[in-house]
């Protein structure tokens, strides 16, 4: 009854109306409960064989059941054979599932109308001079069958009647020759078989719901999946217009603050940068995060020297820590350490923990430290913030996640860096956990397996330097007018003498003039429909000396993965000031080819 006037309630589901791969779905239920019920039938029978032949007592019908009853085994496991070979063309493409369901529809409906005859004419094999005990027992075993297979063989309801039907038939026939001087006493106990059929109804009922469920929970997850690789598609597609603006807007930034000679505009300024800051890191975990869920990243597993890269992580932040009037502080792993990683992966699991501890700690410090745990090295990040409650750490790796005490801090984010870690993380299977306590802080840790003693550590970046003004050339290949203009206003400031150049034409007219760069940034996607890459290994041909990088918003470029395992520098847009000035300090005072070629 439905107890909501308002709401009319659903018409039943019927099998005409679900496609025709799901019927065959619920066909093959109800052919494998056929298949198992021919192959135990037999043992219906073994026992009244049995007690017949200790009374001496062995009617030739007996003889002709037990030929018709394993014939109809093999009957039916030969045909399980072919409509398995039936599934699998039709996995492949080579099979219709329509016509299927209309040939194996009438093949399986005789086979169990078969079952159902043979299964209540033991009984009547037995005949009347058979114990009267021994055929009530005959006739009840096939009852009880019968009422089984209303539940368990109804998932295809014109199966179960044809058993059904020819079960009732072959038992009302033969119940005046089974028991001549009962029969009319027992007719009346067949109308109960109508319950058998109620239950099979409502059983078929139950499969179409469930199989209804399933249709509807796999197209729905279906269209999340096509949603997700839209999603992803889009972010994939917009990333370099999304990374270039990010990118220009935090050259010029760190331009203007460096100009400054206002006192009053430092506090405003000093805000900007952190502001741009914020902006790079949150588009960068959301493309990040993206091109992971995307099953774009690949770890590639090597010994990575972990000293080196977490000097790189400390110095790569200390500015953002002491902007933030915090004391950033590194114990590092005794020398050699080395663990077996993915270096970049590994350097992104690093940056972000740091970062989002600097991110809610309002007072205090954050502390990257390095202890051994037998076989690993657990990289450690601690934070005197205002910690994560017990019931939220469980999500806390989760996107856009954040925990009640963090939404209150006015650079909160969207909770992308975490899940960015949690992500990585799996990737190169590295555990990853994390233990706080509120009002005191928390420490978030990433376990690493130690790298076999023969095993070489694979190539990083030199660990960052500290700022200050920089003395030399260097050539950018950047057709955008914006970011080119943050590029050379930028490297003018830091003493670098810079050109940059819209194009190949350009970039060779530069060096025709006379100029002789001795660090090259070539961006990827340039306007003219030109290479970067391309231009870049022409660019090293005629400047050998140089130190090359290209600089790219994209992410899976084959041009970019060529770069990189030809050993070329890639810096992915936006490129943090910090790591930009560091990078070029060591091009332009030491051998830049031993730094990123080898």
């Amino acid at each position: 009854m439905n107890t909501n006037p308002g709401m009319a309630s659903e018409p039943p589901l019927s099998w005409s109306a679900l496609p025709p791969a799901a019927r065959l779905q619920l066909l093959g239920n109800s052919f494998l409960r056929v298949r198992d019920g021919c192959t135990v039938m037999p043992l219906l029978g073994l026992a009244g064989s049995a007690w017949l032949h200790a009374l001496g007592q062995w009617p030739l019908a007996v003889t002709l059941w037990w030929v018709a009853s394993l014939s109809l085994v093999g009957i039916a496991w030969g045909a399980w054979a072919l409509w398995q070979r039936d599934l699998r063309q039709m996995a492949a493409g080579s099979a219709d599932p329509a016509a299927l369901l209309s040939t194996w529809l009438r093949r399986v409906q005789p086979l169990a109308a078969l079952y159902g005859a043979l299964l209540m004419s033991l009984a009547a094999c037995a005949g009347p001079e058979a114990p009267f005990e021994l055929r009530v027992v005959l006739v009840c075993g096939g009852t009880l069958v019968m009422a089984a297979r209303a539940d368990h063989q109804s998932a295809a309801l014109v199966v179960y009647l044809h058993f059904f039907f020819a079960s009732l038939a072959v038992g009302l026939l033969s119940l005046p020759y089974v028991f001549p001087q009962h029969w009319l006493y027992l007719l009346p106990l067949y109308l109960l078989f109508g319950v058998f059929l109620r239950n099979a109804r409502i059983s078929h009922q139950f499969f179409l719901s469930n199989i209804d469920l399933s249709e509807r929970f796999r197209a729905a997850k279906s269209e999340a999946e096509q949603a997700l690789s839209v999603k992803n598609q889009f972010l994939a597609t917009a990333s370099h217009d999304l990374r270039q603006p990010v990118h220009a807007v935090g050259l010029l930034a760190e331009s203007i603050a460096l100009r400054n000679r206002d006192p009053a505009l430092t506090s405003t300024l000093q805000d900007l940068r952190q502001g741009v800051q914020s902006l790079q890191w949150m588009c960068n975990a959301l493309l990040d995060l993206s091109r992971i869920e995307a099953g774009a990243v690949q770890a590639r597993m090597q010994a990575v020297a972990l000293a080196p890269l977490l000097h790189e992580v400390t110095t790569l932040l200390s500015e953002s820590a002491r902007a933030r009037g915090l004391a950033l502080r590194l114990r590092p792993p005794p020398p050699g350490t080395r663990v077996q990683a993915d270096p970049m992966l590994l350097r992104q699991c690093v940056v972000n923990l740091v970062h989002n501890a600097l991110r809610y700690t309002q007072h205090g410090g954050v502390l990257l430290a390095v202890r051994r745990r037998g076989e690993h090295w657990q990289v450690e990040v601690w934070d005197t913030g205002p910690g994560v409650a017990a019931e939220e750490r469980e999500r806390i790796f989760s996107p856009f996640t954040q925990s009640a005490v963090t939404r209150a801090a006015d650079d909160a984010g969207y909770g992308l860096g975490l899940a960015v870690v949690a992500r990585c993380a799996e990737l190169m299977e590295a555990p990853l956990g994390l233990a706080s306590r509120l009002g005191r802080g928390s420490r978030f840790w990433l376990r690493l397996r130690r790298a076999a003693a023969d095993e070489a550590p694979g190539a990083v970046v030199a660990a960052l330097a500290p700022q200050g003004s920089l003395q030399g050339c260097c050539l950018v290949v950047e057709d955008d007018p914006q970011a080119a203009a943050g590029w050379l206003q930028l490297l003018q400031d830091w003493g670098v003498q810079a050109r940059c150049a819209a194009d190949g034409a350009e970039a060779l007219g530069l060096l025709a003039q006379g100029f002789a760069p001795q660090a090259i940034l070539c961006d990827q996607r340039l306007r003219s429909g030109e290479s970067g890459f391309a231009l870049l290994q022409r660019l090293e041909a005629l400047c050998p000396d140089a130190a090359l990088a290209m600089v790219s918003g994209e992410w899976d470029s084959p041009a970019l993965r060529q770069a990189e395992e030809e050993g070329y520098l890639v810096l992915r847009k936006p490129v943090a000031p910090e790591l930009l000035q560091t990078l070029l300090r060591q091009w332009l005072s030491q051998a830049p080819r031993q730094l990123l070629k080898e």
